[in-house]
């Protein structure tokens, strides 16, 4: 079992705070013509329609600071992908990845690479994709996953926000951070998307912002896919009228976080679960265990791991712990303000899509004006089977909302017009009104200053 002190081997930070950058490693470089060649031969391979590639990109893991569930600063860590130009400036995609029991699987620990296709199917599809697409692409490993000796607080939405909120805060940073010749800028336009796991993690994410955030960061889009955003009702209901299920390691992965994270890491795992169970699941959930092998001892309902009165009292009493916590971390209290888009499918036997289903139907209900629910057929498969039409179909919409920006577009609607002229012209009389994306698109002669030069080459090229 990991013994749940956080060990820094990295550089400390003096005086640091949430969002700041502590260490980056360059990982690798794909070129776009090998990018091109694989994802096309995966999408003759898999049946779907390829994408116009247009960047080489650069492979970075970041370590950075965060706070964990037990509101201490923690040192966390993720992949960035970064669509190589120095005279284009891109959005920020931040990807939530799906269930992951394995310290090892996270995505700053198995990159994106040519090879990686075979190990980590998800992360190297996403990441080639996405950011050779021309996305800054995030690929946070989550609190608890990743070089690190704490537990993951699975499907405990504010540990999610955080993590995701102070990756972005860091990427910003690296951006100003990283060797010359790869330097990248971001726009203003920033995506969230997510599948399982990640779907939840993205909807929690992107509820803490428009909540709590809003000034800081505008969503762009959203796409939460396949998630368990019904906690305490589909969820609930799902497990209790279901005696088999088909991944039972789910649920004491779920019960296990839960009881670590709000009841301390010292809480007697006696009180709630069968004698076996009490003793394994802390060893099981330390992030060296496949899925498969403790699948492989589960019963099938997994609920029998549950003392008989602790489940009749979770069955029968609405205040029981579980519940309680279950109900905390439902995702169905507040109205989505960004452009969201819902994509699960009705064959899903791991993740009911009631779930997309109930949260679309309470927004609705509430008043959201931009949430949008996509249904894919039963004849498509499972949760593991439909992930990649969802993600695919996501992110065709996503490409749709893209903007890029070249050198000169200092108000970032796409195009140079005479109006960013006059924005440049002003910065001369007050230069404390720019952002760091407005100094990046007026400094089109590369100099690093914003002069009368600069207006010239701009005013030359109107």
């Amino acid at each position: 079992m990991k013994n749940y002190i956080i060990l820094f081997s990295l550089v400390t930070v003096v005086s640091s705070e949430p969002g700041d950058l502590i260490e980056y490693n360059f990982q690798n470089r794909v070129p776009v013509t090998s990018i091109n060649n694989l994802i096309s031969n995966l999408a003759n391979t898999l049946g779907f329609a390829s994408f116009d590639l247009n960047y080489s990109i650069n492979v970075y893991d970041i370590h950075y600071e965060s706070i964990n569930v037990g509101g201490e600063l923690d040192t966390l860590s993720g992949l960035i992908c970064i669509p190589e130009s120095n005279i284009k400036s891109f959005p920020t995609l931040s990807y939530q990845h799906g269930t992951q029991l394995l310290d090892s699987s996270a995505p700053s620990i198995v990159g994106v690479s040519l090879s990686g296709i075979y190990n980590n199917f998800e992360t190297t599809l996403i990441g080639l994709i996405t950011a050779s697409s021309g996305f800054i692409s995030l690929l946070p490993d989550y609190e608890g996953l990743g070089n690190t000796e704490r537990f993951h607080p699975y499907i405990v939405g504010e540990s999610y926000s955080r993590s995701l909120i102070n990756m972005i805060r860091a990427s910003k940073e690296f951006s100003n951070e990283v060797n010359v010749a790869q330097k990248f800028q971001s726009n203003n336009q920033l995506f969230l998307m997510g599948y399982s796991e990640g779907g939840y993690a993205t909807l929690a994410a992107q509820r803490d912002i428009e909540l709590n955030f809003f000034d800081e960061f505008q969503i762009t889009a959203s796409f939460p896919m396949a998630g368990p955003y019904d906690l305490s009702g589909t969820m609930v209901d799902y497990f209790l009228s279901s005696p088999d299920y088909s991944q039972p390691y789910y649920v004491p992965y779920v019960l296990t976080s839960y009881l670590w994270a709000y009841e301390g890491l010292d809480v007697d795992f006696s009180n709630y679960f069968t004698p076996f169970w009490a003793e394994n699941l802390p060893v099981l959930y330390d992030g060296s265990h496949p899925s498969s092998e403790i699948n492989s001892m589960m019963p099938d309902n997994p609920l029998d791991i549950l003392l008989p009165d602790v489940l009749e009292e979770f069955e029968s009493n609405e205040d029981h712990f579980f519940r309680q916590t279950l109900q905390e971390n439902t995702l169905l209290d507040w109205i989505p303000l960004s452009p969201t888009f819902f994509y699960h499918g009705l064959g899903d036997d791991i993740i009911p899509y009631e779930n997309s289903q109930v949260v679309y139907n309470t927004f609705i209900e509430n008043g959201a004006s931009n949430v949008n629910l996509i249904l894919f057929p039963e004849f498509l498969g499972g949760h593991s089977d439909v992930a990649i039409t969802c993600l695919l179909s996501g992110f065709e919409t996503a490409l749709e909302y893209q903007v890029i920006n070249d050198k000169g577009d200092v108000n970032d609607d796409g195009n140079i017009t005479i109006l960013d002229l006059t924005i440049m012209i002003s910065y001369l009389f007050d230069e404390s009104n720019f952002s760091d994306f407005e100094y990046w698109a007026g400094d089109v002669n590369f100099d690093q200053y914003i002069s009368l030069i600069d207006i010239l080459l701009l005013s030359d090229s109107l």
